[in-house]
């Protein structure tokens, strides 16, 4: 999808050079998948401990001998 943004040329090439992205695109994309990713774990986050019937699963031995 075609679309058209103003941003900061300096903040572009910066992302280009971190993340060694070869196009504008490429270097936007991989920033909103990242900030997806980070919202995702965030929200992750937030459920630990909101199930009060949960329980520990069994720990189980593995047998480490060859």
């Amino acid at each position: 999808m075609r679309t058209t943004l103003n941003i900061d040329g300096d903040l572009v090439a910066s992302a280009m050079r971190a993340t060694r992205a070869s196009t504008k695109t490429a270097a936007i994309e991989m920033g909103l998948r990242e900030l997806l990713a980070k919202a995702a774990r965030e929200r992750l986050v937030e459920l630990y401990g909101s199930d009060r019937a949960a329980e520990a699963p069994a720990r189980r031995r593995l047998d480490r001998r060859s």
